[in-house]
């Protein structure tokens, strides 16, 4: 049975074809309203005044819903950038725990932290695609092999030092899947055809009441524009580690390079 609510939540959002389709949708409204409704006479002036007041309405709801859309992108943008903070915090935290460990441990446990914050940097690189995917795994099987290396000495040693290297670890995963919680689109796909729905019926309202002027054909294309522009810069900050707004594992990078040399496993996937 046909669902409308799954098709719009599941309906994906590319911000380039958002960009497109926005576009071309404005501009046609915008034509409707001047060419479809261009006879003037006297008799609708009563109408046109009406139409003036009903477009400023729409004009300011659709300017408090891109400002309300502007603002939920915005704290999605922060919480992503706190995110990748507080990774590098958790991971500059277990490489100074991992130094309790004995030799052999430690050597065992560097080298997995070294992997694991390489694959964390690719991870922030790889936006949304499926080689994401695929480093979030990998990181993942890091960790689990730094936690048996922790558990393993924590059996042979029970003491609340090595109680602080199991915390360490710990967070490594726990601040990797508050990454995850804040990696996806913040803006609900409902809110998109809305804003939409309303840039087109503003469209219309402008085409509608410049239907009459002469050679002023381009200034109908000013509104579809700036609309349009409005909502491909929200959708850019939207996408988690992509488009030309996006998260950059800049303090993560940094510690790569106070911590280690040249990483190893940037081919790996590819082997």
């Amino acid at each position: 049975m046909f669902n409308l609510s799954e098709l719009i939540n599941d309906t994906p959002i590319d911000s380039i074809l958002l960009f497109v389709i926005t576009f071309v949708l404005l501009v046609i409204s915008a034509y409707i309203g001047k060419f479809i409704f261009k006879r003037r006479n006297a008799h609708e002036e009563i109408a046109d005044d009406e139409a003036k007041i009903i477009l400023g309405a729409i004009l300011s709801l659709l300017g408090l819903l891109i400002g309300f859309v502007l603002s939920i992108s915005i704290n999605g943008y922060n919480n992503r950038q706190q995110t990748e903070e507080n990774e590098a915090i958790a991971i500059g935290n277990a490489y100074q725990r991992v130094q309790i460990l004995n030799s052999c441990d430690r050597a065992d446990a560097m080298n997995l932290l070294e992997q694991y914050l390489e694959a964390r940097i690719e991870f922030f690189k790889s936006g949304v695609s499926d080689e994401n995917n695929q480093w979030r795994r990998l990181s993942l099987e890091k960790q689990a092999a730094l936690w048996e290396i922790a558990v393993k000495e924590a059996t042979k040693t029970p003491n609340p030092v090595i109680a602080s290297v199991l915390t360490a670890i710990s967070d490594l995963y726990l601040s990797q899947q508050k990454t995850m919680a804040s990696w996806r689109h913040q803006i609900p796909n409902a809110a998109w055809f809305l804003l939409i729905f309303f840039a087109i019926c503003s469209n219309i309202l402008i085409g509608y009441n410049i239907r009459g002027t002469k050679g002023k054909n381009w200034l109908i294309l000013i509104l579809p524009s700036l609309t349009t522009l409005a909502l491909f810069m929200i959708a850019e900050i939207d996408i988690p580690g992509e488009g030309v707004i996006h998260v950059t594992p800049d303090d993560l990078i940094s510690l790569q390079e106070f911590l280690f040399k040249e990483g190893t496993l940037v081919g790996q996937l590819g082997n």
